[in-house]
């Protein structure tokens, strides 16, 4: 991962019966927004001497790193969507935004 990893994320709309109805408008009576979990994977190198990347275990590899960096994620757009809990990002409006891992200040 980089000092700034960014996810995209789109919000839209789920459920509701959707549909246009006489033309004009559309018909949901019960819009939701999307919810999700969030989930960060790392894959870990060095570099020898030669310049050769090495890996960890695996160049294919990657190792779930959710929980080391839960306090540095955060949403570039929080009239978008919103995290709860620093591991659910839950859909605020209709629109894109991405959430990111932020280094240490």
């Amino acid at each position: 991962m980089n000092e700034n990893d960014t996810f995209s994320v789109d919000v839209d709309s789920v459920g509701g019966r959707g549909g246009v109805t006489n033309g004009e408008r559309p018909a949901c009576s019960d819009l939701r927004l999307q919810s999700s979990l969030v989930e960060v994977y790392a894959r870990f190198t060095a570099t020898d001497e030669h310049g050769l990347t090495l890996y960890l275990v695996h160049r294919k590899a990657k190792f779930r790193v959710t929980n080391l960096v839960r306090p540095l994620l955060q949403v570039a757009n929080e009239t978008v969507a919103r995290l709860r809990d620093k591991h659910v990002v839950d859909g605020v409006t209709v629109g894109r935004t991405s959430v990111q891992v932020t280094r240490l200040s």
